[in-house]
Order: C-alpha cells, then structure tokens, then sequence
C-alpha cells in the first residue's frame, strides 16, 4: 500500500485537482483496509459540513444523516482524533443515528479526524455492513490513508479559496471597467464608487461588482449634494 500512497502523494504534487486524490485515497481505503465497504470524506466550509466525495452512494447518505440528526461517529470526529463503533446495533452514543444506519445495513464505523497545521479540514468515514469490522491492524492502515486525505483536503480548501479570491478579483475589475466608461473616472475612482455603494447599501462589495457586470445595475452613493 505505501507505494499507492507514494504515487498519490507524487499525483497531489503535480496535479491541479486535489479532489481526484481524496477519491482515489477514499478508493484505496476500500480496497486495503479490511472490513471496508464505503468511504467518505466530508469537508468544512463557510456552510458547513458537507460529504463531496465518497466511494458509495450509502457513505454520503450516511454522513448527510448525522448532519441532518446533529450526532453520529463523523460528527465526534471533529474532536477525536479517531472514532469507532464496533457494532451500531449496540451502540448507545447516537440514538438517533445508530438504528437508522442499522436499518440501511451498516454495523460497524471508523472514523478519523483529517487535521493539519492550520486545524481540522474534514474527516475519512468508513463504514462496514459486519459488526466488529475493523480490527487493530485496519484501524493503523486507516491512520496512514487519512494522513494523506489530510493533505489533499487542505489542497482543495485552500485552492477553493484561492479560486473564490481571483473570481472576485475578476468581477471587481469587468465592474470598475463599467464605471469608468459610464462616469468617465479612473480605476481609483472606479473602486471608491463601488466601496461606497457597499457601504452605504450594506451590501458586500463584490455583490455589488457582480450584480453591475451581470445586469448594469448600480445605485450610486449618495453626495453632499443630495
């Protein structure tokens, strides 16, 4: 198995998806980790938490549950650094969550916290339909995998972020464009126009950029003269 996470981490290095490594570990934690019948990775965000990726259909639909109910092993992750359930049919933690994912034919979980320098990025959830699942030695290969998920979960956040950051700056700029030919200003005054509308509408600034290079409308600050 090192190899495989040797060549993902080689993937990761020269690759602008980091989405695709997090499937193909989440892949690779199916496929090595004894007991393991879905994966998934759930993500933070501005929003919350989220399950864009998984191996099966049952992990996301898993993991949406204990967002929905507000408790389960994912969940706790959070703030352990690895959560199991030997067997959910037995499992007093999460009445809310357990019977149901007993129902849908899962019995035992591991979960593990996907943390970096910078905190807590996500979490790898696998789920197996066999009660005591996960021995020991599944339970260590799960802690290499997840280390590298990691890796990859904190790429996608910071390259989301990066990505949010230069569209932003590309609908400042079309809606300055806009200003300057419609008042006739320069970039300067272009940018103080717009910083006063947000402020004085309450509105965020690159709302207000984006609304005027879609639509053309803009409601200008108010002057003295006004």
């Amino acid at each position: 198995m090192s190899h495989h996470l040797a060549g993902l981490a080689r993937v990761l290095e020269a690759e602008d998806d980091a989405a695709l490594v997090v499937q193909q570990l989440l892949r690779l934690a199916e496929n090595e980790i004894p007991g393991t019948a879905h994966a998934g990775a759930t993500m933070l965000g501005q929003d919350g938490a989220s399950t864009p990726l998984y191996t099966g259909d049952l992990a996301a639909r898993l993991d949406a549950l204990q967002y929905d109910v507000g408790e389960g092993p994912c969940l706790d992750a959070l703030l352990t650094d690895i959560v199991r359930a030997d067997d959910l049919a037995y499992e007093s933690r999460w009445p809310r969550f357990a019977p149901v994912a007993v129902a849908l034919g899962v019995r035992s979980v591991l979960t593990y916290r996907l943390s970096v320098r910078i905190g807590t990025v996500g979490v790898l959830s696998l789920y197996s339909p066999k009660p005591h699942a996960f021995s020991p030695a599944a339970e260590r290969i799960g802690t290499s995998i997840a280390a590298c998920a990691a890796i990859a979960m904190a790429t996608i956040g910071e390259r989301t972020q990066l990505r949010a950051a230069l569209e932003s700056r590309d609908v400042i700029g079309q809606a300055k464009g806009i200003l300057m030919e419609r008042y006739r200003v320069d970039a300067q005054e272009a940018f103080a126009l717009l910083s006063a509308s947000s402020q004085h509408s309450n509105v965020k600034l690159r709302d207000v950029a984006e609304r005027l290079a879609k639509t053309g409308e803009f409601t200008p600050p108010p002057t003295d003269r006004d």
